[in-house]
């Protein structure tokens, strides 16, 4: 899929924790599994990060409601941490092709403010999500 065909979807979005807590919620399984592509009707089953560049991850969720399970996968392309991961995304149970996200994360007002960035998919199917997961990091985050 060619990441032309559609206009970036940002997403910001502020933390009251520091750039390396809000990084490590991507970073580490047990974090991950509280928030990402977590449903209110589905869990994380599996996940599997490999964070390096050209290292590959799986986040492998179950939808009670359809008794399915959803790969969300790709590779790391770009980590400084605790202020920028990018990576491919591909999902498709949701979307074809192969997506890019940019996670950038700086320091504000004592906490963090997170911007994310991604191409390679149309607005009206992702945005909502995004701005649904970045609230249950919020709430992860101010649980931990």
């Amino acid at each position: 899929m060619s990441t032309s065909n559609f206009e970036p979807v940002h997403v910001t979005r502020f933390y009251n924790a520091s750039p390396e807590i809000v990084f490590d919620a991507w970073t580490h399984p047990e974090l991950v599994r509280k928030w990402l592509f977590v449903g209110a009707t589905s869990e994380i089953i599996a996940i599997d990060l490999d964070l390096q560049i050209n290292g590959n991850f799986s986040i492998l969720e179950f939808e009670h409601s359809t008794q399915e399970n959803i790969d969300h996968f790709g590779s790391y392309i770009e980590i400084d941490k605790p202020n920028k991961l990018v990576f491919t995304l591909s999902v498709p149970k949701h979307f074809p092709g192969e997506t890019k996200v940019t996670i950038e994360i700086a320091s504000k007002n004592e906490g963090s403010e997170l911007k994310l960035t991604q191409t390679g998919v149309s607005k009206e199917i992702i945005e909502k999500s995004w701005v649904t997961m970045l609230e249950q990091l919020a709430l992860s985050i101010e649980n931990q």
